[in-house]
């Protein structure tokens, strides 16, 4: 019972935009992570595959990279956007490390259930996508900066001012 309570007073320190926007900053690592991933694949598995074709796999290898810069943009754009609203704990090292962290797991777990299960593509990534999302909420309560109170902040601000 003492973990629950204690689990409690922990989140209600950092108000939800805050955890909202962790769990964006892990979903913006998740597509960064992805994004030279795919740039990878792109650039060999058109051509190891489609040896014969070389227009179909000149298109295959030029939309995949495509796909990669466009991945690595909208994780470089949410990641910039949910900046704003992730506190003050997002900008020491162990939140990053979380978020890579997280975002790395989803990304395996999104690969095993596109290759080995019979989840259509789209469960699959939406269910990657909703669990990295939604750790990050939840573990944004135990990073190191989520011990400044809301008094704190606001006398830290003050003082700037």
């Amino acid at each position: 019972m003492s973990g629950d309570l204690r689990l409690d007073s922990v989140m209600k320190r950092i108000d939800v935009y805050g955890r909202l926007a962790f769990g964006a900053q892990c979903v913006a690592a998740m597509m960064l992570i992805a994004a030279p991933l795919l740039f990878v694949t792109a650039a060999v598995l058109p051509f190891a595959v489609w040896r014969d074709s070389h227009e179909e796999a000149i298109l295959l290898w030029l939309g995949g990279w495509a796909v990669a810069v466009a991945v690595a943009a909208g994780g470089l754009a949410l990641g910039v956007f949910a900046w704003r609203w992730s506190g003050d704990w997002i900008t020491e090292w162990p939140g990053y490390a979380v978020a890579f962290a997280l975002a790395a797991m989803a990304n395996i777990a999104l690969a095993f259930m596109l290759t080995s299960t019979p989840l259509p593509g789209a469960a699959s990534f939406s269910l990657a996508i909703g669990a990295a999302f939604a750790l990050g909420f939840l573990v944004a309560g135990h990073l190191g900066g989520a011990r400044v109170l809301p008094e704190q902040r606001q006398r830290a601000l003050a003082r700037r001012r």
